[in-house]
């Protein structure tokens, strides 16, 4: 869906205040850095980017506002500032103008104090929505804190300014333009914002959220001791994986649109497997765990080593790497000479969540996962390499929903063709 744009003027105080920065490796993703007076970086939309609401209540908001008021010469060198995403910048040197273009997507109807208090106690509480047509993301990815404070010492300017040698605070800004879901820039935000997430998931461990999953894991014979299921554990895998991988095989929740919001946010799979309200999607697959969250590394494996993709150049392709000996993923069976990203081989095993039918309250494989894809394992690297070769970026192929929907009718083509071959017999 198109969503029309808006132009945001800012105009920084020096001409040096603002500068382009070339990205070292994304040719789609430019940067520029900024220094702005409060009063100007209070005309940012704030957007929809952020991953949490700010709290009045934290030590780090408490301080700034304190060095607003007491030192606000030095605000700019003690705060890591905004990091704000948006669809394109410009700047004009002549007239010291910043134009920034946004969507313009109307405002919510903003929050009371109350509100805002209570949000961090109920948001875990609400069933979390698929997102394939969400408002595109733009906004300040970062920095939410940062931006409130700044909000209000414009609103008490005045004020401040009676003060004997107080003089505006200026912050850095951090602006980024591309394509959100192209550039998966979701994943940005989180990584800006780990913190927060951490210490919820481990929060979740504390809970026992994770005493099932482990519990059909080690029935399944893999070792949990591998996973991380903490914050600073440091393990062959981190839970946060695991419960992304299981998402993508959520066969009731994908019926009509593709997991490719999955794989740009660990986050927002962890939210639908902690949330009591969503699950019991996830129990269906205990089962089958084992098989879901290591087919990754089988895909993997197969077009490295196996049969059905002799002669192809797999290491030749952008999204994978030729490793200097031969690894095998701790938990797993399968042995590669390459390392494929996740974002070319999630959609490919995620497309097999086809094969999977309930009996009772679990899922099963109706046909043979493996046996499938020894049928259609051409097709599936004919689809990788096609869309290899025309991503803008390796990460674009996890969000590309095209190249999920192809992988998905490919496995049920296949599924299809061994059925009706067995029937018929």
């Amino acid at each position: 869906m198109l969503h029309p744009s808006k132009t945001i003027e800012l105009f920084p105080r020096d001409n040096d205040h603002c500068k382009r920065l070339k990205d070292p490796i994304e040719t789609h993703l430019f940067h520029l850095e900024a220094f702005l007076p409060f009063s100007e970086a209070v005309k940012l939309d704030p957007g929809n980017a952020n991953v949490r609401p700010f709290s009045e209540h934290k030590k780090p908001f408490r301080d700034m506002l304190d060095t607003v008021e007491k030192d606000p010469g030095s605000f700019h060198l003690k705060n890591r500032g905004i990091t704000y995403l948006c669809e394109k910048f410009e700047y004009d040197n002549a007239k010291h103008i910043l134009r920034l273009t946004v969507p313009n997507i109307p405002p919510s109807a903003p929050k009371s104090k109350l509100e805002r208090d209570l949000e961090p106690l109920f948001r875990r509480e609400e069933v979390p929505q698929d997102d394939e047509n969400d408002e595109p993301k733009f906004g300040i990815a970062d920095g939410g804190h940062t931006f409130e404070v700044i909000r209000q010492t414009v609103a008490r300017a005045n004020e401040l300014m009676e003060q004997e040698g107080w003089k505006e605070p200026s912050v850095r800004v951090h602006f980024m333009a591309g394509d959100a879901a192209e550039l998966n820039l979701e994943q940005v935000v989180e990584a800006l914002n780990t913190s927060s997430q951490v210490q919820q998931y481990t929060l979740d461990e504390y809970q026992n959220k994770f005493d099932e999953l482990k519990e059909a894991l080690e029935k399944g014979g893999f070792d949990t001791n591998l996973v991380g299921f903490r914050e600073n554990e440091e393990k062959e895998w981190d839970v946060r994986e695991v419960v992304q991988r299981m998402a993508c095989f959520l066969k009731d929740r994908w019926k009509n649109t593709q997991p490719a919001s999955m794989y740009r946010s660990k986050g927002k799979a962890l939210d639908l497997y902690t949330n009591e309200a969503t699950r019991a999607e996830f129990k269906k697959l205990l089962d089958v765990v084992r098989d879901v969250i290591t087919f990754p590394e089988y895909i993997q494996s197969e077009f490295s080593q196996g049969v059905s993709v002799k002669g192809k150049r797999f290491g030749g392709l952008r999204a994978v790497k030729t490793l200097k000996k031969t690894f095998i993923r701790p938990g797993t069976d399968y042995p590669t000479n390459h390392e494929m990203d996740l974002a070319a081989s999630l959609p490919l095993a995620a497309a097999f969540r086809e094969l999977l039918e309930l009996k009772g309250d679990r899922y099963f494989w109706r046909v043979p996962p493996k046996e499938v894809f020894a049928k259609c394992a051409d097709d599936l690297y004919k689809a990788l390499a096609s869309k290899s070769r025309t991503a803008k970026s390796v990460n674009s192929l996890g969000s590309d929903t095209e190249y999920w929907t192809q992988a998905s009718n490919i496995v049920l083509r296949t599924k299809d063709e061994m059925l009706a071959s067995r029937d018929s017999k």
